[in-house]
């Protein structure tokens, strides 16, 4: 398993960690339902260094993963950053994968559905490395997060658009930062060298101070993530698999020729999807592998479940067979049981940022 390069700082702060696809994360600092309401008020930062991070050189690597991926990497614009999926062989998710198009090299951040999905991608093409044990990942989440992102990098931030990369210098180290928030609020990943990790961790803590924020476990980040409407390669993504099931088509350019599974995700999308994920409320506990039922009949099965401290209320994504998988709803836990679980618009929750401009 591979370990986190600021456990000890996460360690002193209170951190109870856990284990996601092989990699050591921290699951919450003590009390994720409070981490989740900061991440909406405020911010929170989040180390995210769990996931799998590579570097390739910018021309041969456009070329190879446009061969892998199913968006088309080739219309990749510099300081732009394509939000995708990497398939197996037999067309489930294996990855989520961000391609970020930066100072002559593209970094790819993946999160993988199990440990090793992404193991080829850096054997793949010359000039590739795989940095994941090189850099660390700090996510910065809420309303008010691009104020700590500007007291890091300056003004300049204010004029990144969501899905946009750059490259800053912080005391010394090249620090790239992505816009790429999937909480519905503001959010900045810093990828940053190991050597620059502690220093830019605590400059970081320093200034969610003072806008109210904290530190939260990755527990509250995929709450803020079924409440906001993104996907989660860790829970829906590796129990469903099928892409077109999952709605991800947007992810996809169908008309590349292949990709890695393309075959089958081709196949499945002509032939249609017998079933779709839809979003869940309930006022009592949802689980995975729960059953939803419509009188006697089952109509669909919870694939992941939380409490949304938000709406004080249980959320969860299931997967319906397609003649019920709409919003506007209501359905039982038990066979001719009474109508207590609701089919809902996603997201759940309107992010307080649409409502919080980037200004004093």
């Amino acid at each position: 398993m591979r370990q986190m390069i600021l456990r000890q700082k996460w360690a002193a702060m209170g951190a109870k960690f856990a284990e996601i696809a092989g990699a050591e994360c921290v699951a919450s600092f003590g009390d994720a339902a409070k981490e989740s309401l900061a991440l909406r008020e405020s911010a929170v930062l989040c180390d995210i260094s769990f996931a799998r991070k590579f570097s390739f050189p910018e021309d041969a690597g456009l070329d190879f993963l446009d061969s892998v991926l199913a968006a088309d990497i080739l219309k990749l614009r510099y300081g732009k950053i394509a939000d995708t999926f990497l398939a197996d062989g037999g067309g489930r998710v294996a990855a989520e994968t961000l391609v970020a198009d930066i100072d002559d090299r593209l970094v790819v951040v993946a999160e993988e559905a199990r440990a090793g999905a992404c193991d080829a991608l850096a054997a793949g093409c010359d000039g590739a490395e795989d940095i994941a044990e090189k850099f660390v990942l700090l996510s910065v989440d809420g309303p008010e997060a691009w104020k700590v992102a500007r007291d890091i990098f300056g003004g300049d931030i204010l004029n990144l658009p969501f899905m946009s990369a750059e490259k800053y210098d912080f005391e010394g180290s090249g620090v790239y930062l992505l816009r790429a928030g999937r909480t519905g609020e503001y959010g900045y990943q810093f990828l940053a060298p190991n050597a620059a990790a502690e220093r830019l961790a605590d400059a970081l803590l320093a200034s969610l101070a003072k806008v109210g924020g904290t530190v939260c476990g990755f527990d509250a980040h995929k709450t803020a993530r079924l409440e906001g409407n993104f996907f989660d390669i860790y829970e829906e993504g590796a129990r469903v698999g099928c892409p077109i099931e999952l709605g991800l088509q947007w992810m996809a350019d169908f008309e590349k020729e292949s990709f890695i599974g393309s075959e089958a995700i081709f196949a499945k999308r002509k032939s249609g999807a017998a079933k779709k994920l839809v979003g869940l409320k309930s006022a009592e506990s949802l689980s995975a592998g729960d059953a939803i039922f419509d009188g006697q009949t089952r109509a669909g099965e919870v694939v992941f479940a939380a409490k949304s401290p938000a709406l004080n209320a249980f959320l969860a994504l299931a997967l319906f067979c397609e003649e019920y998988a709409a919003a506007g709803f209501a359905f039982s836990k038990a066979p001719g049981g009474e109508a207590d679980v609701f089919t809902l618009s996603r997201p759940a929750v309107v992010a307080k940022s649409l409502s919080r401009p980037m200004e004093d």
